[in-house]
């Protein structure tokens, strides 16, 4: 009777202990990836709609008398489309408007898995960008 009862406990520490380390290893692997093709897709059309800006700013501009508008006034001017409310192919697009000019910058949804690197455009129509580690690019990063 001692054996059978040590058995059902031998084996009930057993199980106990490999249902723990089923647990820690799905807790230890990593988040899913986007394909590095996908995600270099994603930065190149994240480019392409920074040109589409440009081109919008500049559409503007001479409509209005040389001022700059927000993606909002843009969108609603139906000089660039957006269907998503800000958000396109994995990136997310901000357009600030200050005196004599506009800064436009893209930035991955989900940085290492929708994009990797950050992209910036202002009246200059150069566009700059850097892995910025999910962080807006800047005047100041290498143009692309």
């Amino acid at each position: 009777m001692k054996s059978l009862l040590a058995r059902g406990l031998l084996l009930s520490l057993i199980t106990a202990w490999a249902s723990a380390c089923a647990i820690q290893t799905k807790q230890e692997q990593p988040p899913p990836q986007q394909s590095p093709l996908v995600a270099a897709a994603n930065e190149t059309a994240a480019m392409a709609r920074l040109r589409s800006i440009a081109t919008a700013e500049a559409r503007y501009g001479v409509e209005t008398g040389g001022e700059y508008g927000t993606l909002d006034q843009l969108i609603q001017n139906r000089y660039i489309g957006d269907p998503s409310g800000g958000k396109l192919s994995g990136y997310v697009y901000e357009i600030r408007v200050r005196p004599g000019g506009f800064q436009a910058t893209a930035v991955p949804v989900k940085f290492g898995v929708t994009g990797t690197r950050s992209f910036y455009l202002d009246e200059t129509n150069i566009i700059r960008g850097a892995d910025k580690r999910g962080a807006p690019a800047t005047a100041s990063d290498p143009e692309v």
